[in-house]
Order: structure tokens, then C-alpha cells, then sequence
């Protein structure tokens, strides 16, 4: 199956489901690492898969690739805050808590000291991002074996529970080599696991948003475009149509210059129907427009080869249609982008 909204595997009563992406594999990862690390896209010697594979055995592909390469020098390690009650003193000695447990008894102290340990979080994401594939319908088997030894790899580190909220890593100097591999995992970890029992039927899988893969990746890619224009790019811009504030809007990308905004952009992961865009988002654009002033707004889709072109409508704003090649080079993919800011930042509207 292709052109659908989610991409990934499913696994139901011993069949596979593949649901295939209309961008290709490696468009998709240029995607993903540009509206993950900005400017600095994954080129393609960083994924180690093959040019036709899916997403699931290309991500598993990638992710060992980049997570072997991290852990390459032994585990990273770091400084954790810890408490206890200890045979002697360690650390800080919590009084209060030694009163308060022990009755005022000398042994055993308790304590908070800070641990230099491999249980920290840039370790805790790879060992969630590699026990999570493990489990996956669709993995390679060449690709097991490196995942278990990643795990053998990282033993006495905590797997992060099922639920529970996966900790934010920032990247810096002291974990610079985890980066790449950080940000795979995020992906693992990010997308939507699919375990499902009807009778004596089980579904399993891993499935990822499209519409939120390119919404992220134009937001990122637009955000950089216009750096040389000034002002700043905000995404989901929250705002009201009515005079009481009860109906609420929150364009994907408003640009703001001295706290004006200049312009609207509502970015769409669907496909043209008959040479068509769909009319509702020619009605919400027009609304955006017409609540900041606008005699311009932009709509931003992902198709292949789209009409586009502009709407003038009638007693309103101008609303410009245009279509991003996914299936292109990362580099067209940029091009495409500085040409959005650059028609907008120089759009008669704006200068206006």
C-alpha cells in the first residue's frame, strides 16, 4: 500500500502489512535528520541500508549503523544524583531524613551524592531504541545480532518503561558522538507501536506519521530560509477568529516581524485529486488571512507532479499553491524552500 498517511509494518494473524511511503526511503531519512538536527542533514553513507528497502528494516539498518558507531569507545558515562541509606558517609548527609527514618540512630547514613555511572539518559534511549526493534515484525535477522550485542553492550542500564515519557537529550560536546545515533532512536521511540488482540487475531507493528514527518521537516527547512530575512518563524501560532475569543486558530507557520505577522503558511501532507486542492483549505487560509490582514497566504503540499499556481479570490486574499517534490535530492528539496521565503519575503503584501 502507498500514498497513505502512516508508513511502517503490521503484523496481523501471521500476514505482513507493508504501508509504503510515496517519498522514497532515503528522502524520507534526509526528512527526518533535517527537521531533527536543522541545516545539518544525514547524507547517505550514515544510513547502511539498501536503496529498495522499507522503513522498518531500513530504520533497524540505520540504527545500528550509527548506535555501534557511538558506542564504539565503550558506553558514555555521567553523573547521577543519588540517595540512600549507607554503611558510612557519602556525599551530603540528609539529617532531616535520618531523624525522621532512623530514630536517631547512626547507622545506616543517609546520604545524596552524585554517581559517575553508565545509567544516564543518552545510554537509557539507545537500550529502549534497540530492545523496541528487537521486538518489531520486519527486522532483518542480519540485523538482530547487532541490536543483542548493543544490549549486551549497554547491560546494567536502565530500559525506559512502556509509557512512560522518553527523557529530551540535548546534544553537546560531552555527548557529541551519541548524536546521530540520538536521533534514530528518538524516531524508534517516537513512532506509534501497534499492539492490538480481537478474539484469538493479534496485530502487531510499527507505524510513523507522514503529514507529521513533513510538517516537521518544512517547518525546519522554512525556519532556515528565512534566517536572511529577519524576523522569526513560528510554528503553530495560536490566535482567535472571534471578537470573545472562543474560536480558536493556530496557523502551522506565521511569520512575525516586530511582532507583526507578515505572513501565513498551513503546510498539507495530501495529494491533488483531479488537478483539485481541497476547497477547506482554501476556507481556512482565506480565514487566516482575513484575522491578520493579509492580502496573501500560502499553502505548502506534499505531491508530485501538482498544478500550482494561486487563487485570487473574490473579495479576499490571494492564496499561493505550491507543491514540494519529495522523491527529489535533499538539495532540491533546500532549493525549494529558499524560494518560499524569498517569494514571500518579497511578495508586495509584505513589503507592503
Amino acid at each position: 500500500m502507498s500514498g497513505v498517511r502512516k508508513v511502517g509494518v503490521v503484523r496481523i494473524a501471521g500476514h505482513m502489512v507493508w504501508l509504503k511511503p510515496k517519498t522514497p526511503v532515503r528522502r524520507l531519512f534526509a526528512m527526518l535528520g533535517y527537521a531533527r538536527a536543522g541545516s545539518a542533514i544525514w547524507t547517505e553513507e550514515d544510513f547502511g541500508f539498501e536503496e529498495d528497502e522499507e522503513l522498518v528494516p531500513a530504520l533497524a539498518h540505520a540504527f545500528v549503523r550509527q548506535a555501534s558507531r557511538a558506542l564504539a569507545g565503550g558506553p558514555l558515562r555521567g553523573y547521577v544524583a543519588r540517595e540512600a541509606a549507607l554503611p558510612l558517609v557519602r556525599g551530603r548527609w540528609r539529617i532531616g531524613d535520618q531523624l525522621t527514618r532512623r530514630g536517631g540512630q547512626p547507622l545506616p547514613v543517609e546520604v545524596s551524592f552524585d554517581d559517575y555511572v553508565e545509567d544516564i539518559a543518552e545510554n537509557q534511549v539507545l537500550l529502549t531504541a534497540a530492545t523496541r526493534l528487537l521486538r518489531l515484525p520486519g527486522v532483518p535477522a542480519d540485523v538482530l545480532g547487532a541490536l543483542r550485542r548493543i544490549v549486551r553492550v549497554l547491560d546494567g542500564v536502565s530500559v525506559i518503561p512502556v509509557g512512560a515519557p522518553v527523557p529530551v537529550v540535548r546534544t553537546d560536546r560531552r555527548n557529541a558522538r551519541y548524536s546521530s545515533a540520538l536521533a534514530l532512536a528518538s524516531l524508534v521511540l517516537s513512532g506509534s507501536s501497534v499492539e492490538q488482540r480481537a478474539g484469538s487475531v493479534v496485530a502487531s507493528g510499527f507505524l510513523v506519521d507522514m503529514w507529521s514527518v513533513f510538517e516537521d521537516f518544512v517547518s525546519a527547512a522554512l525556519r532556515e530560509a528565512f534566517k536572511p530575512y529577519g524576523g522569526v518563524l513560528v510554528s503553530q501560532y495560536q490566535s482567535t477568529l472571534d471578537v470573545e475569543g472562543t474560536v480558536k486558530i493556530a496557523p502551522d507557520l506565521v511569520w512575525l516581524v516586530d511582532g507583526e505577522v507578515r505572513a501565513c503558511i498551513d503546510v498539507k501532507y495530501k495529494v491533488e485529486k483531479h488537478g483539485q486542492y481541497p476547497n477547506a483549505d482554501l476556507y481556512q487560509m482565506a480565514a487566516y488571512c482575513r484575522r491578520f490582514g493579509l492580502g496573501e497566504g500560502w499553502l505548502v503540499y506534499a505531491a508530485g507532479d501538482a498544478t500550482e499556481g494561486g487563487v485570487q479570490l473574490v473579495d479576499g486574499p490571494s492564496i499561493c499553491r505550491l507543491a514540494l517534490r519529495t522523491d527529489t535530492t535533499p538539495a532540491v528539496l533546500d532549493e525549494q524552500m529558499r524560494a518560499i521565503a524569498q517569494g514571500l519575503a518579497r511578495s508586495p503584501d509584505v513589503l507592503a
